[in-house]
């Protein structure tokens, strides 16, 4: 190998570590080994640093087996387009890799056309900056402005990457309050959604749009709701929602789709409450808890 002219670490800079384990070239171990998109290696062979065994040496250097390679990754770029936000963040767990936050409802994830400020992103981004880290907002999972619950981040680029690159890795859970007795204690709903031709917001079940399954099951049964578990197989917009609906078994406070207007619920009554994940680099699996508004136990 020839190395090259050693440089400066940045102190707040995402540093990552492994060990070789077989002849291997060092470009060839990062896409195949440490799993790089090739978006991901151009950024950092642009900005960044690698290092084996603490010296930077060029992307075609064959490495032997019990070498150390560390990559510096870049400070990533912010975007003009979203500024950040001080507003509180309830955080359930946070390490180098991720973040497990509890939303409230009536908070947007994301700006948009009708909220410019107070969204989550926004809050995460500010804490970020008041945290001197040098990442942007990567969500993993989402959940609509009026859904409650836990919501699961990528603090960086290259987790985000391991953790949206296997689906498998990420299992939600949700609780929701529904109109109505289900025939069943359990069933699966397997049928595709849509955008609604009429609605930039409403979706709906239609053989043109793309599948979506949800699970659900029967928690409790009241005099007038029900409440029960539903888990999302595949991750459509409004899914739990559209597929409730159209069994006839609408969200309490859903009124987009056909649920009553209760005062005590200004949102539909759905709250992610469990959240469970392979970490995208201890490969450890994890879980995560949130209970819904208390203010459910008075419709239930």
């Amino acid at each position: 190998m020839i190395p090259l002219s050693p440089m400066i670490t940045p102190t707040n800079a995402l540093v990552k570590n492994w060990r070789v384990t077989e002849e291997i070239t060092l470009k060839d171990f990062l896409r195949r080994r440490a799993s790089f998109s090739r978006q991901l290696l151009k950024r950092v062979k642009k900005s960044g640093l690698v290092k084996v065994d603490g010296v930077q040496v060029p992307m075609w250097s064959v490495l032997q087996s019990g070498r150390e390679v560390t990559v510096i990754f870049p400070e990533e770029e912010k975007g003009t387009a979203m500024n950040s936000d001080p507003l509180p963040l309830s955080i359930i767990y946070e390490d180098e890799d991720i973040m497990v936050l509890n939303k409230k409802s009536g908070m947007a994830v994301m700006p948009g056309r009708d909220h410019s400020t107070g969204t989550l992103a926004q809050a995460i981004l500010d804490y970020y900056e008041q945290s001197n880290l040098p990442f942007t907002v990567h969500l993993v999972t989402r959940l609509d402005r009026d859904t409650s619950g836990l919501v699961l981040v990528a603090k960086h680029s290259y987790s985000h990457s391991l953790l949206t690159g296997d689906l498998d890795q990420v299992e939600r859970v949700y609780t929701a309050l529904i109109e109505g007795h289900l025939p069943c204690t359990e069933g699966i709903v397997d049928e595709p959604i849509r955008r609604s031709p009429h609605s930039i917001i409403e979706h709906e079940v239609n053989q043109a749009g793309k599948r979506a399954v949800t699970e659900y099951s029967v928690v409790k049964k009241g005099n007038v709701y029900s409440k029960i578990e539903c888990k999302l197989r595949t991750g459509r917009t409004h899914q739990i929602r559209v597929h409730m609906a159209s069994l006839g078994f609408p969200l309490v406070g859903d009124t987009l789709y056909g649920g009553r207007n209760e005062t005590q619920l200004v949102e539909q009554a759905l709250h992610c409450h469990q959240l469970t994940l392979q970490h995208p680099w201890t490969e450890k699996w994890m879980l995560f808890s949130s209970n819904p508004p208390e203010v459910w136990n008075d419709y239930i």
